[in-house]
């Protein structure tokens, strides 16, 4: 059975790469009733996940009047969904100045910044209160929040400057990095989109694979050393 850290560090690693999963916000127009609806996130520099949410949708809506919320995030894959990591969140969510991390959001969700633009999305930060996790059949117990999320050590110019050398300099590199995962088109070019303390994402056409690191970085130069590294393994 897994211990209580490894739990956590799968709970990190879902957090990191779900990319989407169930917002639960309490209704406006049906008090006392919660609504659900998936969206789409990243992880913003804190390790929170950041929400580009339309105006007019019931979730924003719901938001804007009761921030309080809850987030659910089930782990890819195929089977027995309650055999699957699941990772639920209690919250709240606030709008969040754009700067911040639009270009982290807009490198994973490349479309969106057409919403952003011409549609009046606006930008939302999840904050977790307390995590949830589930990997299994008696596996179920609380986090706390320090314990799930992690602000990324590299800062904004140095997650940059990585993910356009790999891009540049290594395709090759970072297929491998993809090796025995089923790709829907195994010649699709693979690309990277960002990098943090534990993983890397990587992007085949509109599906980004997250990658586990085999130890944690906490520099520009761990982790130029470790992808070297992870590249001759």
């Amino acid at each position: 059975m897994q211990n209580s850290e490894e739990q956590a560090s799968l709970a990190r690693q879902l957090l990191a790469g779900a990319f989407q999963g169930v917002l639960s916000t309490h209704s406006r127009e049906h008090a006392g009733y919660p609504f659900g609806s998936v969206v789409p996130y990243v992880l913003d520099q804190e390790g929170f996940p950041l929400l580009l949410l339309s105006h007019l949708s019931q979730h924003t809506r719901n938001v804007d009047t009761d921030p309080r919320c809850g987030l659910t995030l089930l782990d890819r894959g195929d089977g027995n969904v309650q055999e699957r990591a699941r990772l639920s969140a209690i919250g709240d969510v606030a709008p969040r100045a754009a700067a911040a991390d639009a270009d982290r959001y807009f490198a994973y969700f490349p479309q969106s910044a057409f919403y952003f633009r011409e549609l009046g999305f606006r930008f939302y930060r999840f904050t977790p209160q307390r995590f949830h996790w589930n990997g299994g059949f008696a596996t179920a117990r609380w986090f706390s929040v320090d314990r799930i999320v992690r602000a990324n050590p590299l800062g904004r110019e140095a997650q940059a400057r990585i993910v356009a050398h790999m891009n540049q300099d290594h395709a090759d590199t970072l297929r491998r990095y993809l090796a025995g995962r089923e790709l829907s088109d195994p010649a699709a070019v693979v690309s990277m989109v960002g990098i943090d303390a534990e993983g890397i994402d990587l992007r085949v056409q509109d599906q980004i694979h997250r990658v586990t690191l085999p130890r944690e970085i906490g520099s520009a130069q761990e982790a130029r050393d470790l992808l070297v590294e992870m590249a001759r393994s």
